[in-house]
């Protein structure tokens, strides 16, 4: 690809893509030119930035389709999500959500910005400007990990910053910046040249540098270089044994301890020797000036203690903050860029549901809800210090409605005496007690309840409306009911990230805590006004299980059950967190759950054509709900009323019968169907019963098809053909 801009870093990633499970803030992402980049906090996005510095700078003002258009960005409508994501994460000021823009790069690898509806919305309301900039449709990313070496003839390693400042001083490519991206080894000029009109002599296009891929990684989410120039002097000086001890302050140990006898300066000029004859080493590190040198063998067992580096957030970042867990100092641990370990990524995705189904305290307005914080937040606590011991409740009692709306009316706030009454049940409900110790099954909950009673939609609307289905005959002793989701919205955004190990949630005096890990933005929570968000519209197909069967099914198959799934089954970490789900909701009812789920989406694959990649399903599963909802978003092959159709009743019947009566058979068995040995999955595979990993919300665990079809156990045993 020719380099013309100075936005060649940039790099074509969908916006699903960016608040997904591997690419969102503070992850490593592969580039075209075989490098790896790093999406910065979203505090740098500037799409967030134009609507945070405009919320910062005017309070009062109002979150509408008009500001939208005014500022060029989308705003994703969601209002009980927002009150989620104050509550649970406490971002307590969080006003809106903004939607990330579909961008593409065209052959010059710049942004098509001049025909993009955003752009063309905001030239209508600001005739006179020149329209949006490119940075409202990108996200910027630094160049991590940032040490780079030649392949040839040198092999000198160095980070990025100083082969640039090199770039610039042999005048490369007359020094432009824009020629040295992705970074190149100004030592190595090839025989090609640029088509640009750079000077003769001045256009020679040079060698790619190679990108070292290790880093350091803590449990914290902080990411490292491994420092190079101190990891060679540290063990020419003490010894691996000592460098490679767990806790070594590697980042603070002093390069001029150690200094090249041969060099005028006494820096050692590393170079980097690839080893490819042995594959269980990386090579070695020399010095170019005296000649020494270090092994990289057992590099791996590189633990020291944590500087605490964000990169993430740029210049100026906490960096070198103490690094604990538990009032313990962190220790690092090795890793390669492209490890599964180096980022876990906590998204959160919420189904929309109209005003019609939400109670006053998720239903209020953009300013109905900044007057119940200045409620909160002013009066209220004014009385609270006061009198200690009052409550809410009390608060309420002391004074009028009429002088709650003179007090708004002062504050600028224009509420009816109906808008008053539910801004006060909602001030009042935040003293009652949750009926559920988990905050998000409590939210999920309450979508399950929506499908659950209601036989249909209370009103009209373009992102939830559903019907239940007459279910035949055949299935009603196994389903509550089915219905036919002809439009839903699902938004989504990411909460947290971490690294080294999958964060698990604790119970705490019954509580369920979730880790909050790292977050995604560089203020402190309380000053987060805007978060990322994705909003898809589509359609599907929602089935709630008969619980009073399950329950008689479970009490019958009791000792079958509890040896084949013993509570005391040894689970690593990154399982912990499903099969903690499993065992408090019912671990039968997840498998018979979540497997009747998987071998749906397959055979909507078979006989109806759509490939499972776009469908995805999403699980409503406790101690108190036994549903799932199988959807299509936009975008997805299959969508525009197809998956909708398939929920006739006599299609799909057909489509549950010949579900289970595939799933008796693997192409893979009998050892699939014997298999015991995968931590949470039995006869499971994905020949039969695993998706794709974007389709399944429990990384296609929890999966057993022989609970649902086999002769002895199955609960759908007497359905199937035999």
């Amino acid at each position: 690809m020719e380099i013309r801009t100075l936005t060649q870093y940039n790099q074509g990633i969908g916006k699903y893509k960016l608040l997904s499970s591997n690419a969102g803030v503070g992850a490593i992402l592969p580039t075209k030119s075989g490098g790896f980049v790093m999406p910065m906090s979203s505090s740098y996005w500037e799409f967030i930035r134009v609507v945070s510095d405009k919320l910062k700078n005017n309070p009062e003002t109002t979150i509408d389709q008009t500001l939208a258009d005014n500022l060029g960005v989308e705003f994703i409508d969601d209002p009980r999500f927002i009150i989620f994501l104050r509550n649970s994460e406490s971002l307590t000021k969080l006003r809106c959500l903004v939607g990330i823009p579909h961008i593409e790069l065209d052959g010059w690898n710049k942004c098509n910005v001049t025909a993009h509806p955003l752009n063309q919305r905001y030239i209508e309301r600001n005739p006179q400007g020149t329209g949006l900039k490119e940075g409202m449709f990108t996200v910027p990313a630094i160049t991590f990990p940032r040490w780079f070496f030649s392949k040839r003839p040198s092999h000198d390693l160095m980070t990025v910053d100083d082969w640039f400042k090199m770039w610039k001083e042999r005048r490369c490519n007359d020094g432009l910046p824009e020629y040295f991206a992705p970074p190149r080894d100004p030592k190595s000029p090839t025989t090609k040249l640029h088509k640009s009109r750079l000077p003769e002599g001045k256009n020679q296009v040079y060698n790619l540098l190679e990108q070292v891929s290790m880093v350091l990684i803590c449990r914290n989410g902080h990411m490292s270089d491994i420092p190079w120039d101190k990891y060679f002097c540290a063990v020419k000086k003490l010894g691996k044994d000592i460098v490679h001890k767990e806790g070594f302050d590697l980042f603070g140990f002093d390069t001029d301890e150690y200094p090249c006898p041969e060099s005028t300066n006494g820096k050692h000029q590393l170079q980097w020797h690839e080893n490819r004859a042995h594959s269980e080493s990386f090579g070695m590190l020399k010095c170019g000036c005296c000649g020494q040198s270090t092994s990289l063998e057992g590099i791996m067992n590189l633990q020291p203690s944590c500087p605490g580096h964000r990169p993430w957030e740029g210049i100026g970042a906490r960096d070198n903050v103490k690094c604990t867990h538990r009032g313990q100092t962190v220790n690092m641990k090795w890793a390669l860029v492209t490890s599964n370990s180096v980022y876990y990524a906590e998204n959160f995705s919420s189904l929309y549901l109209p005003s019609c189904y939400l109670d006053s305290a998720t239903s209020l307005s953009d300013s109905e809800q900044r007057f119940l914080n200045l409620l909160t937040t002013r009066w209220y606590t004014r009385y609270s210090q006061r009198n200690p011991d009052k409550t809410r409740n009390d608060y309420i009692n002391s004074i009028t409605t009429e002088d709650l709306i003179d007090k708004a009316s002062d504050s600028g706030y224009d509420v009816t005496a109906q808008d008053m009454n539910r801004i006060v049940a909602a001030f009042l409900s935040a003293d009652a007690e949750p009926s559920s110790s988990d905050s998000r099954e409590e939210y999920r909950f309450s979508e399950f309840s929506v499908f659950q009673n209601n036989s249909k939609s209370k009103e009209s609307s373009d992102k939830l409306e559903f019907k239940d289905i007459d279910l035949p005959e055949s299935l009603k002793p196994y389903f509550s009911k089915i219905q036919q989701v002809e439009t839903l919205g699902v938004s989504a955004t990411q909460i947290n990230f971490s690294r080294v190990q999958m964060p698990q949630p604790e119970v705490v005096d019954g509580v369920t805590r979730y880790p909050s890990s790292m977050k995604i933005f560089k203020e402190p929570n309380e000053e987060v006004l805007v978060m990322p968000a994705n909003q898809t519209f589509g359609e599907g197909l929602f089935f709630s299980l008969n619980e009073d069967l399950i329950s008689q099914w479970v009490e019958r198959n009791s000792a079958v059950f509890q040896k084949r799934y013993p509570q005391n089954r040894h689970m690593e970490n990154i399982y912990e967190n499903v099969a903690a789900m499993m065992q408090k909701g019912g671990v039968e009812k997840f498998y018979l759950l979540h497997t009747l789920s998987h071998i749906i989406m397959k055979e909507l694959e078979f006989s109806c054509g759509y490939p499972t990649a776009s469908l995805k399903e999403r699980l409503y599963f406790s101690e108190r709900m036994c549903g799932v909802l199988i959807y299509t978003a936009d975008g997805s092959e299959g969508s525009m009323g197809g998956l909708v159709w398939q929920g006739q009743p006599d299609l799909i019947e057909n489509i549950i019968k010949t579900a289970l009566n595939r799933a008796i058979d693997c192409s893979s068995d009998p050892i699939c169907w014997e298999n015991d040995s995968d931590p949470l999955n039995y006869a499971a595979c994905f020949s039969c019963a695993m998706v794709s990993e974007t389709s399944c919300e429990q990384r296609n665990l929890g999966l057993d098809r022989r609970i649902l079809v086999d002769d002895e156990f199955g609960f759908f045993k007497d359905l199937c053909l035999r």
